[in-house]
């Protein structure tokens, strides 16, 4: 059922595509547009690298780490402790 409805679709995407542009449409100014992309783009970069040193850096990250190695080694302890 879903090849019935596909293949008018994809004939009819193709049909417009072979048609070409309007005359309005030919030469369209994407300059400004990529730009704009292009702004976004560096400025979520920034804003991400921010973030992620901000965590990287913070004193709860530092304190979890610790005490996270704290309980692993004390299991550790203890496994070794019962099968020796």
């Amino acid at each position: 059922m879903r090849l019935y409805l596909s293949l008018p679709v994809l004939l009819m995407a193709l049909c417009v595509a072979l048609e070409g542009p309007a005359p309005a449409q030919a030469a369209p100014d994407f300059s400004s547009t990529l730009e704009k992309v292009k702004e976004i783009g560096n400025t979520l970069e920034n804003k991400t690298r921010t973030t992620i040193d901000r965590i990287k850096n913070s004193e709860f990250l530092a304190k979890t780490r610790s005490w996270i190695s704290e309980k692993w080694d004390k299991a550790k302890e203890r496994i070794r402790g019962a099968f020796s």
